[in-house]
């Protein structure tokens, strides 16, 4: 590990982490996007799975790889700089305020500052708002939320019961036309199952508990749902 290191300083233009025993690392709030992946023998590799990691406030993340499902909740980072998203961990080898260099079991990950369009706010206009969804076979898909705004703080949250993906399958046989899946379910073990679409466009949910998540807006490949205080945008990435 200590020659991978030496390669990292070498290759990469800015400094390592400064530790200190005594402050724990926090990371700035920010958005982060993999520009390069390497092996430990420092060769390029070419990757399709990019990694996007946010950080937010109140020492919360989320973070997914590309078409994967987001993953979200608090992190930590001990002494020996090792970053615990409770799903995954990453070493940080580097870090400045432009560029970040994590580190797993299987690869190193350069990273930069994330500037694509999910950075943008979306703004419903008026002739989106009020068109309506009239059957669920309009929404047919596999939805991957990628933004989410609330006014609640982090520590109010439960992790547990935010979106992070909705698979819409449309009428079946067994009553369950789609699956909800929260923030820490796994990918085969959906918490909640839709039982249908209501006249007043929510989405009636079943499973770990009974819940209705309004449909706001599916209109030009972007859904937009909101449920017990926190908007959820949602895009079907391929």
């Amino acid at each position: 590990m200590s020659k991978v290191l030496i390669l990292l300083f070498l290759l990469l233009p800015f400094a390592a982490i400064c530790k200190d025993k005594h402050k724990p690392l926090k990371i700035p709030v920010g958005r982060w996007r993999e520009v390069k992946r390497m092996n430990f023998d420092s060769t390029v590799k070419t990757f399709a799975d990019t990694l996007f990691i946010s950080f937010r406030r109140k020492d919360s993340f989320t973070y997914h790889f590309q078409d994967g499902f987001v993953y979200n909740g608090g992190y930590t980072i001990d002494e020996d700089s090792l970053m615990d998203f409770g799903t995954t961990k990453f070493k940080i080898a580097v870090k400045r305020p432009g560029a970040m260099v994590l580190l797993d079991d299987k690869n190193i990950y350069v990273m930069g500052i994330d500037l694509s369009d999910t950075a943008k706010i979306d703004i419903i206009g008026k002739e989106d708002s009020v068109l309506p969804v009239k059957s669920i076979e309009q929404i047919i898909g596999h939805w991957t939320v990628y933004k989410k705004e609330t006014e609640k703080t982090a520590e109010s949250i439960d992790f547990s019961t935010e979106i992070k993906a909705v698979y819409i399958t449309g009428p079946s046989t067994d009553g369950k036309q789609g699956f909800v899946y929260g923030g820490l379910d796994p990918n085969n073990y959906p918490s909640w199952y839709i039982k249908g679409l209501t006249t007043d466009q929510s989405l009636d949910c079943a499973g770990k508990s009974s819940r209705m998540i309004k449909l706001v807006k599916c209109q030009k490949g972007e859904m937009i749902l909101d449920s017990e205080g926190i908007k959820y945008f949602l895009k079907q990435f391929k």
